[in-house]
C-alpha cells in the first residue's frame, strides 16, 4: 500500500506519476475508449491528488484514491456521453418524424382530413375541461360563427367579458395543440 507519506515530495510524486500514469490511462481507456480523454482524466486525477494531499489522512491508500478518482471521471464522462446521445437521438427522431409527416402529406391527399379529425378530437376533449361559460362562449364564436357582440347580447354580458373567455379558450387550445402547430402550418401552406 502506498500512503501519502511515501510520496510527500515532488521527486517522490514524479516517480510515482511516471510509474503509475500508464496503468491509470489503460484503466480509463478501457471504459472511455478515447486515448486523449483517458490521458486527460488520469492527469487530472493525479494532479487533484497532489493539490489536495495535505487534506488526506496518512492511512489512505493513494493508489485506491487515485483509481477511484479516475473511475468517477470515467463515470461522469460516460453519463455525459449518454445524455448527449439521448439528446441527439431525440433530435434525430424529431427530424425523422418531421420528414415522415411531410412525406405523408405529399403522398396522401386524405392526410389533411385525418389530421383535421385528430385536431378536432383534441379540441373537443380540451373544451370539455374548460369552465362551462368559457366553453359555451368559445363554441358560439368558433362553431356557430357568432360575433362577440352577438354572444354578449345572447348571454347578457359585456364584450370585454366575451373577449376574455375567447382568449382564455384560445390560449388553452394553443397549449394543447402545440405539437400539431408545425404540421398545421405545413398543411395550410399546401392549400
Amino acid at each position: 500500500m502506498i500512503t501519502p507519506l511515501d510520496i510527500n515530495s515532488e521527486k517522490n510524486f514524479e516517480t510515482f506519476y511516471t510509474s503509475y500514469y500508464k496503468r491509470f490511462v489503460r484503466y480509463a481507456l478501457y471504459y472511455v475508449n478515447d486515448l486523449h480523454t483517458a490521458e486527460d482524466m488520469t492527469h487530472d486525477a493525479l494532479l487533484y491528488y497532489w493539490e489536495h494531499k495535505e487534506q488526506l489522512t496518512e492511512e489512505i491508500d493513494v493508489l485506491g484514491y487515485i483509481l477511484l478518482s479516475v473511475k468517477n471521471k470515467c463515470l461522469n464522462y460516460l453519463k455525459h456521453l449518454q445524455v448527449e446521445y439521448e439528446y441527439n437521438r431525440k433530435q434525430t427522431d424529431l427530424r425523422d418524424w418531421e420528414i415522415d409527416a411531410r412525406i405523408m402529406t405529399l403522398e396522401d391527399e386524405t392526410y389533411g382530413a385525418i389530421f383535421s379529425k385528430d385536431i378536432m378530437d383534441i379540441v373537443t376533449s380540451s373544451l370539455s375541461s374548460l369552465p362551462e361559460q368559457t366553453k359555451e362562449i368559445f363554441i358560439l364564436n368558433r362553431f356557430e360563427n357568432k360575433s362577440r357582440k352577438e354572444i354578449a347580447v345572447i348571454l347578457g354580458g359585456s364584450q370585454q367579458k366575451i373577449d376574455y373567455h375567447i382568449n382564455k379558450a384560445n390560449d388553452y387550445l394553443i397549449r394543447k395543440l402545440k405539437d400539431y402547430i408545425p404540421l398545421l402550418l405545413l398543411l395550410l401552406k399546401n392549400n
